[in-house]
């Protein structure tokens, strides 16, 4: 099950997220809400989320510089970025942050379900791949080792 932490400083729009999908049946955990970037910080570094929808403006701390503090400590975190502006500077600097996607309000409930489900996929695809590279890695030293455990045999 994949965890998601929701940001966003208007708590209509938390709880219009929270509730406009059954998380449950696609795989997904809530595991909080917070109202700023500063809360979300916090609350990403405790609750180690998958996935963070966050707003690009809110006070204290906006959406953008979360995903910059939180990029180094949590790598793995995939970010939606959510906006109520169209504004292509705010799209690219999410784009350069690592967003998986840019989505503007209001936010439509199928394309926010299946943009949390396409980061889900992407995810799973990389843990994936990661998993089989630290598979191939052990195997190939092992076959190294035998491969000069055998050199030195014939020696």
């Amino acid at each position: 099950m994949f965890r998601l932490l929701i940001v966003d400083d208007e708590y209509y729009v938390r709880v219009g997220i929270k509730s406009a999908i059954d998380w449950s049946e696609i795989g997904v955990e809530v595991v909080g809400e917070a109202a700023d970037g500063e809360e979300a910080l916090e609350m990403a570094l405790s609750s180690r989320p998958d996935i963070i929808l966050t707003d690009v403006r809110m006070p204290f701390m906006d959406g953008l510089t979360l995903m910059e503090r939180l990029r180094s400590k949590m790598p793995e975190c995939g970010f939606i970025v959510l906006s109520g502006h169209n504004e292509f500077e705010y799209a690219r600097q999410a784009i350069r942050q690592g967003a998986f996607a840019y989505l503007l309000k209001p936010i439509d409930r199928q394309e926010l379900k299946d943009t949390v489900f396409a980061a889900m996929k992407k995810m799973q695809d990389n843990r994936s791949a990661r998993e089989y590279y630290e598979v191939l890695s052990g195997e190939y030293f092992e076959l190294q080792q035998r491969f000069l455990q055998s050199l030195l045999k014939i020696s």
